[in-house]
């Protein structure tokens, strides 16, 4: 799991902010569906679509639920360490990363409880599975299966090796990744182009673009998505160029490297809102004010941005979350 918490804040009126520090937060709605963009979907609750619906749900930063039409899922568990989904009816689709064999996602489908392990796409269906990318194991049996495996319960347990095909679930689930990856870059080459980025509060956490109208992933290092879409982490910038832990980028136009940096420690006042947004720290129990102040960077085409995020890093941390500044 990428983190054991993390948070996100997202403006759902001109004064109204909705925090959450569960998986379930709703991303991206369209057609018909019992869910609203920009809400939370509690622990138990049906989440609906209708014909022509699609919905997409935030999991664990850089991993996402995305329903078919005609679909139904239910959130059983929606703590970071601990995510469970229930596909009640239809087909949904499953972008993971940061899941492992000890913190694994568990998707019941029929009577077959699957875990997510690997980072990959994974294709739900009425008791079945089809791993795309990735691998799995049979919770209630112990097996484990990889990439091009279909596993099923609904005509009695089988396992078949099958050919790759592509569904319209899929087809829209690429095309979503596609324009995060894209918004991901945009937001990237803006903030590396500040001096004083509270770097810490943009790594592995979910980020509000404003152009594109939902939450997006931005990475603690090199990150390459199961679709293959490069994703750019946000550098430290000190005045005279990047530092990037081993690797730095000239004018954030190139793929950051994998490294980490210690930058996001430092403390300060309450920094200047940037295009009208204004970061906010928050730590276990509390809200501080201190944050690493830091200067205004020209504006970009990506229309702005309004921070949600977690513990940066593999190894969880407090929470990080920053709102539009009104």
């Amino acid at each position: 799991m990428n983190t054991l918490v993390f948070a996100v804040m997202m403006q759902v009126a001109s004064t109204s902010f909705i925090v959450s520090t569960k998986a379930g937060v709703v991303n991206f709605v369209q057609g018909s569906a019992t869910v609203k963009a920009a809400t939370v979907a509690k622990a138990g609750q049906p989440i609906g679509t209708g014909p022509n619906g699609r919905v997409e749900i935030l999991l664990n930063p850089g991993s996402y639920l995305r329903m078919g039409e005609n679909s139904q899922v239910v959130l059983d568990k929606v703590e970071l360490y601990d995510i469970a989904v229930h596909l009640v009816q239809g087909s949904a689709l499953v972008e993971s990363n940061g899941f492992t064999k000890d913190l694994p996602l568990t998707v019941k489908t029929g009577n077959m409880n699957i875990q997510v392990i690997k980072d990959g796409i994974y294709l739900f269906e009425d008791g079945k599975v089809i791993v795309l990318k990735g691998k799995v194991r049979d919770a209630d049996k112990g097996f484990t299966y990889g990439e091009g495996y279909e596993i099923s319960d609904n005509q009695g347990y089988r396992v078949q090796k099958v050919k790759t095909f592509t569904t319209g679930l899929e087809l829209w689930s690429r095309q979503r990744d596609a324009q995060i990856a894209s918004a991901n870059i945009n937001v990237a080459k803006s903030l590396n182009q500040t001096s004083g980025v509270p770097v810490g509060s943009f790594q592995d956490v979910w980020l509000w673009s404003s152009l594109l109208g939902s939450f997006i992933y931005m990475p603690g290092g090199g990150y390459r998505s199961p679709y293959g879409y490069t994703y750019q982490q946000v550098i430290p910038y000190y005045g005279g160029g990047y530092y990037g832990g081993g690797g730095g980028r000239s004018n954030g136009n190139t793929t950051a490297s994998n490294g980490t940096n210690n930058n996001s420690s430092n403390s300060a006042a309450t920094p200047p809102a940037r295009n009208g947004y204004r970061p906010i720290l928050t730590g276990p129990g509390a809200v501080s004010s201190a944050a690493p102040s830091f200067s205004p960077a020209p504006a970009s085409s990506n229309g702005g941005a309004a921070i949600g995020g977690g513990g940066g890093g593999h190894a969880g941390g407090a929470a990080r979350t920053a709102g539009k500044s009104q």
